[in-house]
Order: C-alpha cells, then sequence, then structure tokens
C-alpha cells in the first residue's frame, strides 16, 4: 500500500513538474495597421501575445544555489555550532537552499529576460499592449508582469528542489526520494517536452507537405 501511495504522489509531482515547466502569461498585444511592400497586404488590428513563462530561469537558481551551498558546508565543518548544515535532509540547509533558489529566480529571469528590449521590438514592429504606451510604460508594464509570476514560480521551483528531503521523513528511501525533484526532474520533464514538441513540428511538416503534393497533383491532373 505505501508503495502505490508513493508512486501515485510520484506522477502527481511529475505533473506539476511539466505545469512549472510549461506555464505562461500572455501578454496582449495588438499590431496597427501596417503596409508589407511588394505584396501591398493591409493587416488592420491584428492581435497576438507575449508569452511570459512562470518559471523562465529553468534549472539554473538550483544549479546555482547547489554551487553557494558548499561555503555553509564548508563553514559547518570548522565550526561545531554549524554542523547541522551539514545534514542535506535537514531544516536549516534545506531552508537556505530554498531561499539562495527564489534569489536566484528573481536575478536569472532579470539578466536573461529583456523586458526593455522586448518593448522596443514591438514598437519597431507597430505593436503595443492596449492601453499601455508603447516604450518605457510597456518595458515597465512587462518587467512588473514577469516579477509577479517569478515569486510563485520560484516558490513552486524552491519546494521542488527540497522535496525529496521532506518525502524522506515520512520514510521514503533515501535512493527512492531523489526522484521526487530536483535538477534532474526539472531536466528530464524539460526534455521530454522539448521532444514531443520537436516530434509535433515534424509531423505537421510531413502532413502540410503531403497536402502540398496532393494539391499541386490534383492541378496537374485537372489540366
Amino acid at each position: 500500500m505505501m508503495i502505490l501511495i508513493e508512486v501515485i504522489m510520484w506522477f502527481v509531482v511529475i505533473l506539476l513538474t511539466v505545469l512549472l515547466v510549461t506555464a505562461v502569461r500572455k501578454i496582449a498585444v495588438q499590431y496597427a495597421r501596417r503596409t508589407v511592400a511588394g505584396d501591398i497586404q493591409n493587416v488592420a488590428g491584428s492581435r497576438d501575445y507575449i508569452p511570459l513563462k512562470l518559471n523562465a530561469a529553468g534549472v539554473m537558481p538550483i544549479i546555482f544555489a547547489q554551487a553557494i551551498m558548499f561555503l555553509p558546508v564548508a563553514l559547518a565543518q570548522k565550526f561545531p555550532a554549524l554542523s547541522s548544515l551539514q545534514d542535506i535532509n535537514g531544516l536549516w540547509y534545506n531552508v537556505i537552499f530554498a531561499l539562495l533558489i527564489i534569489i536566484f529566480s528573481f536575478f536569472y529571469t532579470a539578466i536573461t529576460v529583456r523586458t526593455d528590449e522586448m518593448a522596443q521590438g514591438l514598437k519597431r514592429s507597430g505593436g503595443f499592449i492596449p492601453g499601455i504606451r508603447p516604450g518605457k510604460d510597456t518595458a515597465d508594464r512587462l518587467d512588473s508582469v514577469l516579477s509577479r509570476i517569478t515569486f510563485p514560480g520560484s516558490l513552486f521551483l524552491a519546494a521542488l528542489s527540497i522535496l525529496p528531503a521532506i518525502v524522506v521523513q515520512f520514510g521514503v528511501q533515501q535512493s527512492w526520494a531523489l526522484f521526487f525533484g530536483g535538477t534532474s526532474l526539472i531536466i528530464m520533464v524539460g526534455v521530454a517536452i522539448d521532444t514531443l514538441q520537436q516530434i509535433n513540428s515534424y509531423l505537421l511538416n510531413r502532413h502540410y507537405d503531403g497536402l502540398m503534393k496532393t494539391g499541386n497533383s490534383n492541378r496537374k491532373s485537372s489540366k
């Protein structure tokens, strides 16, 4: 019975990890009327959206946090009062680890997702967020939304990273507990999702090519 519960929990964790990897906040974008040179094509009021990922930093905050955690462990070896930091399943080790992940999530997202460049790109292409002026106001809006969604994303990422240490406290073996979270699980889910997307793109292209060949053969036969 206990094994069945652990397997069910594992599948739930995988499902939540998939949601973390794929979750996005869609920012509606409006494009003004423009003329495409050559084909003279008018596009009036076309709509699109900017997808801002809930976890834009991926696994990098976990990697950075793991690297920094060598410092408190080294200090614990010299100062007996900090000996609890040597236990990777201990309370204070995982509290510090989770805080570092949250901090690095904001830091890495801020340096990789350039909202000012996104705003300038929208302005050059004639796009704007309804009710928001192009340029700096758009960049501030994108930055505000990104900050709000990064916080819950970083909390979930931190919780997922320390989950193995939590389930160990409930009697799960250390070797099996590693499958309940951490860098390996997020990478595995990310690679699986990316592979499925690549397969879907390949099948869609093959299907489109097949339709094009069928259409060409029908036109030739009609002639």
